[in-house]
C-alpha cells in the first residue's frame, strides 16, 4: 500500500463521522467589540473608533454601512470578499450544513495511481475521518 494511501485513509475516515464545526456566536463577538471600541456607547463602532486599520474595519463592516453593528453579525451575512461583496450571503443559509450533518460525499484522485479514486462514503462506519484542506507546501 503506498504511503500516501496509508495516511489518506485515516484522514478521510475521521472526517466522515465528525460533526460540522459550530460557527462563532456573532452576538458575543459583537458585544466584545463594542466593549472594547465603542467609545461613545451608541451601540456601533465607527471608523474613527476602530484603531486596527481600514482593511480590518472593512472585514467586520459586512453590510458596508460605515459602522460595525448588529447587522454585520446577523446569520447569513457574508464577510468581505464573499457573496456578491455587498454584504449579501454567499450561500442560502438553509442549504448550509448543520452541526451533526453527514459530510457531503465526493471522490478524490489517488496520488501516484492513475485513473483511481477514493470515495469518502467508502469509509463511513469504519473509523473516524479528518478532512484537512489547505496547503502543505
Amino acid at each position: 500500500m503506498p504511503r500516501i494511501h496509508r495516511l489518506l485513509v485515516p484522514v478521510l475516515t475521521l472526517a466522515a463521522v465528525l460533526p460540522a464545526q459550530r460557527p462563532p456566536d456573532g452576538a458575543a463577538t459583537l458585544q466584545k467589540l463594542l466593549q472594547q471600541y465603542d467609545k461613545d456607547k451608541n451601540g456601533k463602532i465607527d471608523k474613527n473608533e476602530y484603531p486596527r486599520g481600514a482593511d480590518a474595519f472593512a472585514n467586520l463592516d459586512r453590510d458596508r454601512n460605515g459602522a460595525i453593528d448588529g447587522a454585520d453579525f446577523a446569520p447569513g451575512v457574508a464577510r468581505a470578499g464573499r457573496g456578491d461583496g455587498k454584504g449579501r450571503p454567499a450561500e442560502d443559509p438553509k442549504k448550509l450544513p448543520k452541526v451533526g450533518d453527514v459530510a457531503p460525499d465526493f471522490d478524490l484522485p489517488m496520488l501516484g495511481v492513475k485513473d483511481k479514486t477514493v470515495k469518502l462514503s467508502s469509509f463511513a462506519g469504519d473509523r473516524p475521518v479528518a478532512l484537512i484542506f489547505g496547503s502543505y507546501t
